[in-house]
């Protein structure tokens, strides 16, 4: 049984990573770190020099880790880079600005000095997790031979897919919102779309009488949502069975999100729903115009492309400073009139839902990922 590391903590990583850290391709187990060690190595720094240094505890202590427990590969999860690691290595991303975590103004020097990182002989493979996330590390480094042959797109994935989806039973057409509630939660309900959803709300209510429901913290400003008519809210963690029954009582998945890729895309398609979202980065992967949903432009002038406008980081939208953007009556329209289409086609929603669970098996299931990734650990160790 080879032994991969995974750069994490079981206990303090994002959801994401649950669906297949407990589920490893045959032949290959996984460790994270908190097997090894109490030590939490992640703490971030306001000040660079103090980053820098950590920076280079981390990669010492990540090695020392490895070598000590007979580790075969290092699995780096987004922004952990390693230097002359004796033990190979890989790493995957979200998207190019992954590397620079949250210290978006040191790109200049980053992208410069970022393929020479990559082109390290130990650094096996570059995985993103999404064609989109391939593309914008691309076009933001110089071209290099070495490093686009290192690429190997694996999507994320789905561990657990449902077979048969029995729907419950609801009087009114239900249009689901979810966000993240993991650190930031308030900033989540801007970065995922809610302001556009608060939009929608007001002008539903002037067509139809539709049912809402909202797993998301809600900022002081929209409290107010919490008192509207067919309006569920829900702040707080639920219980896997009762947030797999959100889903369930549901008929359209909203997620007008600023940001993607997002695991609760995928949780829709499990539970054969059509999806509403923006075309912005890879969503266009999982949301296929027609097929299992439909995507809505935002407009040019959104602060959607907040990293290219103010950093030049090119072909990577982010959630940065929409909290003021503007949110025009044209495109609240436009995801109202999706939404209208659903609502008087029955058989079209049924159809885009059953496309959706196609799609997810396809594409997005932990089968899927572990053939990628078994390929990715054979040919580093053969």
């Amino acid at each position: 049984m080879k032994k991969i590391l995974i750069t994490l903590y079981k206990e303090k990583c994002h959801s994401l990573y649950r669906e297949f850290i407990y589920d490893p391709p045959e032949g290959y187990r996984y460790f994270t770190l908190d097997d090894f060690t109490d030590e939490f190595i992640f703490e971030e720094s306001g000040s660079i020099f103090v980053e820098i240094y950590n920076k280079i505890r981390r990669n010492r202590f990540i090695i020392d880790i490895a070598k000590k427990n007979d580790i075969d590969i290092i699995y780096c999860t987004s922004g952990m880079l390693l230097f002359n690691s004796p033990i190979p290595w890989v790493i995957e991303f979200e998207s190019a600005a992954s590397f620079i975590i949250h210290k978006l103004q040191y790109w200049g020097i980053v992208k410069r000095v970022l393929p020479f990182i990559l082109r390290q002989k130990n650094l096996k493979a570059l995985i993103p997790w999404t064609g989109a996330a391939l593309h914008s590390l691309l076009s933001n480094i110089a071209e290099d031979k070495v490093v686009k042959n290192k690429i190997i797109p694996i999507h994320l994935c789905l561990r657990k897919i449902d077979d048969i989806i029995q729907k419950n039973s609801h009087n009114l057409f239900t249009i689901l919102f979810v966000t993240t509630l993991n650190n930031n939660a308030e900033k989540e309900f801007y970065t995922k779309g809610g302001r556009i959803v608060a939009g929608i709300i007001k002008k539903m209510k002037e067509v139809v009488s539709v049912r809402f429901i909202l797993r998301s913290k809600i900022p002081e400003e929209y409290q107010y949502l919490k008192l509207e008519k067919n309006i569920e809210v829900y702040e707080d963690c639920l219980p896997e069975g009762k947030f797999k029954s959100i889903f369930l009582e549901s008929d359209v998945f909203l997620f007008p999100c600023y940001q993607s890729p997002g695991l609760v895309f995928l949780d829709a398609m499990n539970s054969d729903l059509p999806i509403i979202s923006t075309n912005i980065f890879s969503n266009p992967e999982m949301v296929i115009e027609g097929y299992n949903g439909f995507l809505i432009d935002l407009p040019k002038s959104s602060k959607v492309n907040f990293l290219e406008t103010e950093y030049g980081i090119k072909n990577v939208q982010t959630g940065k400073g929409i909290k003021d953007d503007d949110i025009s009556e044209s495109l609240i329209e436009k995801f109202c009139e999706k939404i209208m289409i659903l609502y008087r086609d029955t058989t079209l929603k049924e159809k885009m839902g059953n496309n959706s669970k196609k799609l997810l098996i396809k594409e997005f299931s932990i089968r899927k990922r572990n053939e990628g990734l078994k390929a990715v650990y054979d040919k580093i160790l053969n």
